[in-house]
């Protein structure tokens, strides 16, 4: 067998790997990294495959269009190899600066922050309580809320402070 139809089969093999990743990617998301970016994270399965894309795909090249390999087509398709690895390395790296987590907020970091009046609960002493839709940063939350002011449901307010579990509303 010719050397350069090996490198057509390693070439379709790892290609195939990597459009096969690719799909079920989309399918079921990425099962492999769970933690921050980190060399193992190259030195894997996945890098491996890069490297290998960037080796026979120099070598698959190379063979079809001159019908010869030289030593020094090894040493072009290393180092092309190692440039898709390293590419792969900053791709993770960029993406993981992509990532968001949102910061939730509670106790006193809601102070300033709009809400609407969700639910009247009733009163105690002289204030009326409330319950209050408040953004936290990640999603919608109900917080009590306490006031000396009449406030309908479905009226906007303001958080004021917050004490001893409850949030002063304006």
């Amino acid at each position: 067998m010719d050397t350069v139809y090996l490198f057509y089969l390693i070439a379709s093999v790892v290609y195939s790997i990597f459009l096969i990743r690719i799909f079920l990617s989309w399918l079921i998301g990425d099962f492999d990294i769970d933690t921050d970016l980190d060399i193992g994270d190259v030195v894997s399965f996945k890098g491996l495959i890069h490297f290998m894309m960037g080796f026979s795909g120099w070598m698959s090249a190379k063979g079809y269009i001159t019908n010869s390999i030289e030593w020094y087509d090894y040493l072009i398709a290393l180092a092309i190899g190692i440039i898709f690895v390293v590419m792969l390395y900053y791709a993770y790296k960029f993406t993981f600066k992509l990532e968001h987590k949102p910061k939730i907020l509670s106790g006193k970091e809601l102070i300033g922050s709009p809400g609407r009046i969700y639910l009247y609960t009733g009163k105690k002493d002289d204030k009326y309580l409330y319950e209050v839709t408040v953004n936290d940063g990640f999603g919608t939350i109900e917080v009590p809320a306490i006031s000396r002011k009449v406030f309908y449901v479905g009226q906007c307010v303001s958080i004021l402070d917050y004490d001893k579990g409850y949030y002063l509303i304006y």
